[in-house]
């Protein structure tokens, strides 16, 4: 029997990319998964794409910029499953910004989704693992390769400066969660998933007119789906994924 067998998972910006890459792979385990997207058209059509597969689907509207969206899936989820086992913290905002040109509405926009809105989707499924009893969770950050890096913009891909923040931030929030999870002698695995340029609807225009190897998304999902069936005592903290030859 699998490890994952009976979870429940939650994914954040579930119905393009990455995201819609490893929602595919869950339920096709026979997994549950509640798939989060401010675009709920799209996520019903992938409803629609996974029927016959051995796991299911739940589409839920949220936009993890705001706090009350937030607030109703995390209620939906414990009023109709009561709780999840995994959270995987795919959704992502990379705006043009500029440090010394940009708006600060791009900025905000960008740390409200990628590090305030992911925080509080996270201290939200730890609450309601707690209530379920689960300890041997897992907490899933998609980070990107960028955001270990201290010189994000020496690169072969477009990287902006406000995405390189939050993403650095990321790598805190991470290694912070871990941290307190371990002195509270919880189970719960906090991993860390940095890929390098993948070809997603974000990046497809710019590969089309700047020829570089990418990742597809199923080679992330894939990596991600390897860090979650490891033994109960092997953490994988941080796994690095790029395309040969990427420059960074």
């Amino acid at each position: 029997m699998s490890i994952l067998s009976n979870k429940i998972a939650l994914v954040t910006g579930a119905c393009s990319g990455i995201g819609k890459a490893i929602v595919e792979e869950l339920v096709s385990k026979g997994l549950k998964v509640v798939g989060l997207s401010n675009d709920i058209n799209k996520l019903k059509i992938l409803v629609d794409e996974l029927k016959g597969k051995p796991g299911k689907l739940y589409p839920l509207q949220c936009d993890l910029s705001l706090p009350n969206e937030i607030e109703g899936a995390s209620e939906w989820i414990e009023k109709n499953l009561g709780g999840v086992d995994i959270l995987i913290n795919n959704a992502s905002l990379s705006l043009d910004w500029s440090s010394i040109n940009g708006g600060i509405q791009e900025l905000k926009k960008t740390i409200d989704v990628n590090v305030l809105g992911l925080s509080l989707i996270t201290k939200k499924i730890l609450q309601l693992m707690k209530n379920k009893g689960i300890d041997n969770g897992w907490i899933v950050n998609v980070n990107d390769v960028c955001g270990l890096k201290w010189l994000p913009l020496a690169s072969d891909r477009p990287i902006s400066p406000a995405y390189a923040c939050s993403k650095s931030a990321l790598t805190a929030l991470t290694e912070s969660l871990r941290l307190e999870l371990a002195q509270n002698e919880s189970n719960i695995k906090v991993i860390n998933i940095c890929p390098g340029l993948v070809e997603t609807e974000v990046t497809q225009q710019w590969l089309k007119e700047n020829s570089r190897l990418a990742l597809k998304p199923k080679d992330v999902a894939d990596a991600i789906l390897y860090t979650l069936q490891t033994p109960e005592n092997v953490l994988i903290k941080d796994l690095i994924i790029t395309p040969i030859r990427e420059i960074i």
